[in-house]
């Protein structure tokens, strides 16, 4: 009974390791997790950029179109007046209010253009600070991970010292125990019910419990019980 007692006592000593193991694991995954939403908000300003960036080609192809429909409009409209003739001016007038709508649409393009090399530059400027605070979470995250890892191998150095003082029976339990619950395997009775899960225990198991002598489980959660 008093060696049990005792592997009880050590595996807390194991445990406290083990939260500690989890803590640090939870600390590495959160910065991965800051990486991660720091790159896709970098991903969605490139994407953001590049989209604006085609708007802005595609303008200005329309209008250097445009500038080449006028100036073949504009020869043929001198071809048309050098005719001389009714129909010729005719035709080189019908010709001119063409070209007048088309003016009017390339002073439309312009305006256009200027606004989307507007939008490219914010862009541009935003793909930047974001680039910025990438690199800021990156370099905090990648410390957070060297840290963790640490601390990480420290714990679990120590824990292998921890776990030579605990039977291999309670201890093998514990280990499948603390597969499903990190870190909160072991745990305490409070009052008439389990700590970990709130269960209502029975009364000849807080009894079994407060012995010591064997290993007992809340029904509820499987944690391994102690008083």
């Amino acid at each position: 009974m008093a060696e049990f007692s005792e592997s009880l006592d050590s595996l807390w000593a194991v445990q406290k390791h083990d939260r500690e193991i989890v803590r640090a694991q939870e600390s590495i995954a959160k910065a991965e997790r800051d990486i991660a939403a720091a790159q896709k908000k970098l991903d969605d300003a490139q994407t953001d950029l590049d989209a604006r960036r085609e708007t802005a080609r595609k303008l200005h192809s329309e209008h250097k179109e445009l500038e080449a429909e006028l100036q073949r409009l504009d020869a043929r409209v001198k071809q048309l007046e050098a005719q001389g003739t009714e129909a010729g001016m005719e035709a080189a007038t019908k010709q001119r209010a063409h070209i007048d709508e088309l003016e009017m649409k390339g002073l439309d393009l312009i305006t256009a253009v200027a606004t989307a090399e507007g939008e490219v530059e914010a862009s541009e400027a935003a793909l930047a600070g974001h680039q910025s605070a990438f690199e800021a979470v990156e370099k905090a995250a990648q410390e957070v991970v060297r840290t963790a890892e640490a601390a990480i191998e420290a714990q679990q150095n120590a824990r292998a010292g921890a776990i030579e003082h605990v039977v291999p029976e309670l201890l093998q339990v514990y280990d499948e125990v603390n597969a499903r619950h990190p870190g909160k395997a072991l745990c305490h009775i409070d009052g008439e019910f389990c700590a970990g899960c709130q269960a209502e225990l029975r009364q000849q198991l807080i009894v079994q419990v407060k012995a010591r002598a064997e290993i007992l489980r809340c029904p509820n959660c499987l944690r391994i019980l102690d008083v």
